[in-house]
């Protein structure tokens, strides 16, 4: 839990020109998976990075009584908090359940029948994200045992049978006509259709689907019917079909899968998977599953806690296996939940980086690393989002999972893990824009909305600036690694080498050797306040000026409805 008085997160330096690219960058329409990467209309690389919010709609709706919060300039509620902090820390993905979580909350109360409650609240959290340039990426339905789970479906068709949801014809319609439920969504604030509303990033057909095997030991009977090698054409036939028919039903948005990404038995990476033997008997089966021709990019999840794997190497065994899977495809791979749960009574406050920071600074360091090498590993998105302490008290207090697994933004683990790492890969995402041989979307196809940033502030911030934190930074870096305890709290961040070298000048065009000479990254410590202080002393009185990094509540901007934003000119 942590006080209402945080530190607001200083901005890691730009220069104009970079923050005037960057504008460009948070505008625009649909984006697509295209030559491994991913694009804007225009051929601007969208490198995510962002934070997961499952219980967003229920806060949206009321469900989650919470509390006003004071953002610069007036009184916002959580929803638009938390997307001001997220675009002014650089997360320009939330991925979200676009259903309900807890059972006496559902968007689909039965079969076609919906609560325009929480249809409503949807619609909300879509419209206030476009103005903070902010997109989502939205679960369809939850394999886990909850509201608008398979479940629901399954008893909804009467069917009966071993994973019926994968194959038995009417839960099978059923679900293809809440597809189309969601894509013909017309918003009620801003009156888009969900398909037409570049908001949305991508589709995960399902939370982690999953055949229903959960042995109790290895090797597992045959009459476990759902553990069977078969189970797993089951779900592959059902993402070929329900991936197929979405693609028709909205071309607009890309779609992958949502699984954690095991592999299955036989499979190239079946050695890569965690446990004893049970992950290869999910039914996924990471490569056919992400292979399927209307699958347009690679998603893994990674929970140490749960599969009971923690050594902080298997982190980058696993994300390296998939990456190369996703490149030998040709799609981009990003990471679209990984958590670390930390327990208060196994340290309380203080030792939260300590435990969660080794976990999350091994996925951003593959992050970078790739980025750097223009690998296939294109984006992460952390699970999961801390409220607190604008929700009610008894929520937190009712759920010890949210409680262990929450990341705040006062936490050390986000202000010096994430934030700079999302502002490195916006860097990045600058320095090689426009894609070289990526072809525009043509006008008539274009988005008919933008997805656009209001007005939040930048500031320009010299080289000199950048050099001195980055100086500070390193030093502070060295110190730290000589104890463990702050080498657990240790964050990436780019080098004292001027990271700007990597950021083309205004009006150039950046090449494949460009892209791969971006700064490197390095370590430094910033969990403690004085640490904390010196870095922000560092850049300079400008310092003082910074408008937000808790957010900015915005005011609808009035939006051209056929304009576009191109690549930076300079001009």
């Amino acid at each position: 839990m942590v006080g209402v008085g945080w530190r607001p997160i200083a901005l890691f330096g730009l220069c104009l020109h970079v923050c005037s690219a960057l504008a460009q960058h948070a505008s625009g329409g649909f984006i697509r998976a295209e030559g491994g990467r991913f694009v804007d209309e225009d051929c601007n690389e969208f490198i995510p990075s962002g934070l997961n919010t499952w219980q967003l709609l229920e806060v949206a709706a009321g469900k989650v009584k919470s509390k006003p919060v004071m953002l610069e300039n007036g009184m916002a509620d959580v929803v638009q908090w938390t997307l001001a902090t997220a675009a002014a820390n650089k997360l320009n993905v939330l991925r979200s359940f676009a259903h309900g979580v807890e059972g006496s909350f559902a968007l689909q109360i039965k079969a076609g029948k919906y609560s325009e409650h929480a249809f409503q609240a949807l619609d909300y959290i879509l419209d206030e994200a476009s103005k903070y340039g902010v997109r989502l990426l939205l679960t369809l339905v939850n394999n886990w045992d909850n509201a608008d789970s398979k479940t629901q479906y399954i008893q909804w068709a009467g069917a009966e049978g071993d994973d019926v949801f994968f194959t038995d014809p009417s839960t099978k319609q059923l679900f293809k006509d809440h597809i189309d439920a969601m894509v013909n969504r017309r918003n009620t604030i801003n009156n888009r259709l969900y398909k037409d509303d570049p908001t949305i990033f991508a589709w995960d057909l399902m939370n982690e689907p999953r055949c229903d095997c959960f042995p109790d030991f290895i090797p597992v009977p045959d009459s476990y019917v759902s553990c069977r090698p078969e189970c797993a054409k089951k779900v592959q036939s059902w993402i070929d079909d329900m991936s197929k028919y979405l693609k028709k039903a909205d071309p607009n948005h890309m779609i992958t899968v949502g699984e954690e990404g095991f592999y299955t038995k036989g499979s190239s990476g079946e050695a890569t998977n965690p446990g004893t033997g049970w992950a290869s008997l999910t039914g996924q089966d990471f490569i056919a599953n992400h292979a399927s021709p209307a699958i347009d990019f690679a998603a893994a999840h990674i929970w140490p806690d749960n599969w009971e794997t923690w050594d902080v190497d298997f982190l980058e065994t696993w994300i390296k296996q998939h990456a190369a899977d996703a490149k030998a495809m040709g799609k981009p791979f990003m990471i679209e939940e990984f958590g670390k749960e930390v327990h208060l009574e196994s340290g309380a406050q203080a030792n939260i980086s300590s435990i969660r920071g080794p976990f999350y600074r091994k996925v951003y360091q593959q992050l970078q690393e790739s980025l750097n090498a223009d690998g296939p590993l294109k984006g992460v998105i952390f699970w999961q989002w801390g409220f607190a302490p604008y929700i009610a008290e008894e929520f937190l207090q009712g759920c010890r999972h949210c409680q262990a697994i929450q990341v705040s933004a006062s936490d050390g683990v986000f202000k010096n893990i994430i934030a700079p790492a999302a502002e490195y890969a916006a860097q990045m995402a600058v320095s090689r824009s426009p894609v070289p041989k990526c072809k525009p979307v043509p006008a008539a196809k274009r988005a008919q909305t933008l997805v656009m940033p209001g007005t939040l502030p930048t500031r320009e911030t010299t080289s000199d600036m950048l050099a001195s934190a980055s100086a500070a930074l390193s030093a502070s870096g060295a110190a730290g690694s000589q104890k463990q305890d702050a080498e657990d709290s240790n964050l990436m961040l780019a080098s004292s080498s001027d990271p700007l070298s990597a950021v083309h000048p205004a009006g150039s065009h950046s090449s494949s050797s460009s892209s791969s000479s971006g700064g490197q990254v390095t370590a430094a410590s910033l969990d403690t306040p004085a640490a904390a202080d010196s870095v922000s002393n560092a850049r300079g009185q400008a310092a003082s000026d910074e408008t937000v990094r808790m957010g900015k509540m915005l005011k609808t901007q009035p939006r051209a409805r056929t304009a576009h934003h191109h690549a930076f000119s300079g001009q």
